[in-house]
């Protein structure tokens, strides 16, 4: 679906509010494979990723009523929602369960399946690299560099200020800068 404003998008949720399940429809399709590209970058597991966005989207219809927009836009709500479902499940799960499993990710859409081969495994090493990332560095890089969400939205669903994000991410780029080094240093 094409980009879609703040405003649009509370004129659909308003709608929703009123009982318009279409319309509920809607959000889904806005938000679905952001929400789940999300998740599936937290699990690894596309199983998993899937029953937990599904649920990310249940609780949303559930709660949707109780939304205020005030300051918040509607996706901090949703990836907040989606944070929580994580936790939960990483909460329930198995201590066995590792993030270290090989990931198995698809970002691309290119014909040239050799450059696709050449990009996924650059991609796969980067994530490798940021797994390997403590938790809170992590989740800001896949908020920020996958979502493409800003400071002030990953901010509320962190719970933290726009300026610790700036110092967190700088270290991760840091950390993660040096181990790409160290991989690529053949002297």
């Amino acid at each position: 679906m094409s980009e879609i404003s703040e405003k649009e998008i509370k004129q659909i949720i308003k709608k929703v509010q009123k009982g318009d399940i279409d319309s509920f429809g809607t959000i889904y399709e806005i938000f679905a494979e952001r929400i789940y590209r999300y998740i599936y970058l937290k699990v690894s597991n596309k199983e998993i990723a899937e029953d937990l966005t599904q649920q990310v989207f249940i609780k949303a219809w559930e709660a949707i009523g109780d939304f205020k927009f005030k300051n918040n836009p509607f996706s901090s709500w949703l990836y907040s929602i989606a944070r929580n479902s994580v936790t939960d499940f990483y909460r329930k799960k198995k201590p066995d369960f590792s993030l270290d499993e090989e990931i198995k990710i698809d970002l691309f859409d290119e014909k040239d399946l050799n450059e696709e081969l050449i990009n996924k495994e650059e991609v796969d090493n980067i994530l490798k690299k940021i797994y390997q990332l403590p938790s809170d560095q992590k989740e800001l890089l896949i908020l920020r560099f996958v979502e493409d969400l800003s400071y002030e939205e990953i901010a509320k669903i962190m719970n933290k200020t726009p300026l610790n994000l700036r110092v967190i991410q700088h270290r991760a780029l840091n950390r993660l800068k040096k181990e790409m080094d160290t991989d690529f240093n053949f002297n």
